[in-house]
């Protein structure tokens, strides 16, 4: 059985092919999740025509609250605000496959320090293929309703 980290890899690459065919440019930061602490690289990095997003990208089994270290989002924060990208978590539903985009705006900072993303925040984030429409210009995000449905 393949190790989570290993299985996370393999959800990044899945998004990294499913942005690339939509014609997105991307990159898996190669020292994402690694040891090099003082690195600040964000998962995913997508780039279309001038337009910049990053991503911290995250899996569950089911919809559900996922919390996120502080660390990872100031990385994120930081890559994000260098160079000038929108910055999201992306959450993958391991069960139905299918990819939420929430903006960092969207989490809660607990007490901890951690940030939780809640349930509510997840099932207003959007689906790849609406994020694909921002990006490319095609639809801005009020044309999108809050319970979207995919294809």
């Amino acid at each position: 059985m393949p190790s989570k980290r290993s299985r996370g890899f393999a959800h990044e690459r899945d998004l990294l092919k499913k942005l690339w065919n939509h014609g997105l440019a991307v990159m898996r930061a190669p020292a994402s999740g690694s040891k090099a602490k003082r690195v600040l690289y964000p998962d995913v990095v997508a780039i279309y025509k001038g337009k910049v997003i990053v991503a911290e990208v995250k899996t569950t089994r089911k919809t559900r609250t996922v919390y996120i270290e502080s660390r990872q989002i100031e990385k994120l924060l930081d890559f994000a605000n260098r160079a000038g990208a929108e910055a999201y978590i992306a959450l993958k539903v391991v069960g139905t496959g299918e990819w939420f985009f929430i903006p960092v705006s969207k989490l809660e900072r607990m007490e901890s320090g951690r940030y939780k993303l809640g349930k509510d925040a997840i099932n207003e984030g959007v689906r790849l293929e609406a994020l694909i429409s921002l990006i490319k210009g095609v639809k801005k995000l009020s044309e999108f309703s809050r319970h979207e449905t995919s294809p």
